[in-house]
């Protein structure tokens, strides 16, 4: 098969990641493969993640840092007429939609799948993005939902086929339990938080709940790791870490205590599922797409997003109830375990099959 995913950028940090997942194996299986992204949109440092046989191509209108109607209006059309002839067009992102549906309806006759990542919350100020996410599924022959949560907003719409495909864990090699990583003084306690500064992925409210632990006497120490170079104003001892290596975000999983995400909201969730194949204690909120394996009280202690006096309490419950934490770090690596990119694409494949098979 020849399938194009459309892309809003190809920087490879999240969702972007899980499209290079997808399409690295789909083109090791003998398919031919397109990444369409806006021009000065690809980020050429991470370019190497990419199989050979995996083609780029750009759009003639480039993206812009602050762009207007007309800009949306022009990159749509541009990238619309940058995918090649394919049997399947596939949107990656809700902005995307328009593009790919111009791709496979206008200019091409053909399928159109969406790999579907999205949530509210991420459009929160974005009235137009919003609408598409609600209205764009009936318009696609397949929604492929990366996890259970989006799954059943796709189905609420009722006017979409949509199939669950899921995630895999990549780099099992990396993440996996490692002894002997503990680096602080005996006593001590790591908290590890993985994320950036967008509201949205709760940096405050871990912020707080940590400040609520070590208030009430908790010697702790926190480990920061993000993307974005961030202004962190804390009593609480930390060390930051910027934009780590794979091996270097392993080595972080496998030295902390705790692992804790304060997300409002996430399409899958994949660092604390890292975390727990690393063999670490995660607390987490209920941020959605974490359902996929998130399970209260076995393998994390979850708890309401936007509550960090709840967020406190479930950190202080790890910490000093030992037979907890150890339950959660045995039963982190067999969930992790069960997510496999393997198994992901070949759900995305057959589905992929079953719509070209479709009158």
């Amino acid at each position: 098969m020849r399938i194009s995913f459309v892309l809003s950028s190809l920087r490879l940090s999240g969702g972007e990641r899980v499209v290079v997942e997808f399409t690295n194996r789909l083109a090791q299986r003998g398919h031919t493969v397109y990444l369409i992204a806006p021009g000065q949109s690809v980020d050429l440092e991470h370019l190497p993640e990419l199989v050979a046989n995996v083609s780029i191509l750009e759009s003639a209108y480039p993206r812009r840092e602050q762009p207007g109607i007309l800009d949306h209006l022009r990159l749509a059309l541009s990238l619309s007429r940058t995918v090649p002839a394919c049997e399947v067009v596939v949107s990656t992102h809700t902005p995307t939609t328009v593009s790919a549906w111009l791709a496979a309806r206008v200019w091409q006759r053909t399928r159109l799948l969406w790999l579907h990542q999205d949530y509210e919350l991420m459009f929160a100020n974005r009235p137009v993005e919003r609408f598409l996410l609600r209205h764009a599924a009936r318009w696609h022959d397949h929604v492929l939902a990366i996890s259970d949560s989006i799954y059943e907003a796709v189905q609420q719409q009722k006017s979409a086929k949509v199939t669950l495909v899921g995630e895999g864990l990549s780099h099992a090699e990396l993440f996996k339990p490692q002894a002997g990583h503990r680096t602080v003084e005996e006593g001590s306690k790591t908290i590890l938080y993985v994320g950036d500064s967008r509201p949205r992925k709760g940096l405050a409210d871990f912020l707080l709940a940590s400040e609520r632990v070590y208030d009430q006497g908790h010697d702790v120490r926190l480990l920061i790791v993000s993307k974005e170079p961030l202004q962190l104003q804390t009593c609480v001892p930390f060390e930051f870490v910027h934009r780590p290596t794979i091996v270097e975000l392993a080595d972080c999983y496998a030295r902390c205590d705790l692992f804790v995400s304060a997300s409002w909201g996430e399409g899958f969730g994949l660092p604390p599922l890292e975390a727990m194949a690393c063999g670490a204690a995660v607390v987490l909120t209920d941020s959605g797409g974490v359902r996929a394996f998130a399970r209260h009280e076995e393998n994390c202690l979850m708890v309401p997003p936007r509550q960090p006096e709840l967020l406190a309490k479930a950190i202080e419950h790890v910490l000093t109830d030992p037979a907890l934490a150890d339950r959660l770090r045995r039963n982190g690596p067999p969930t992790a375990a069960q997510f496999t990119w393997s198994a992901a694409v070949d759900r995305f494949e057959q589905a992929v099959l079953e719509t070209l098979a479709s009158p």
